[in-house]
């Protein structure tokens, strides 16, 4: 498993430890009920699937994130 980047480790297939943007504190995110992420300046947002839309804001790329769930990307 690939070593994860400050702010960010891998509980379990599915979790993902990351780091709160507003608090700094440590939270799990079920990575399988992410619906979309994206960058907001210096934050990333991670948006659930779902009726209510709840959003989460956190520390790490989305890129680093899927790397820890996925895995490095293979370069072409």
């Amino acid at each position: 498993m690939p070593r994860a980047p400050p702010g960010i480790e891998v509980e379990h297939a599915l979790l993902v430890r990351c780091t709160r943007w507003e608090t700094g504190q440590p939270t799990h995110i079920n990575i399988a009920l992410v619906g979309s992420m994206w960058r907001d300046g210096e934050r990333t947002v991670l948006a659930f699937v779902g009726g209510d839309a709840q959003r989460i804001e956190v520390t790490g790329t989305p890129e680093k994130i899927m790397a820890l769930h996925l895995g490095p990307l293979a370069k072409a």
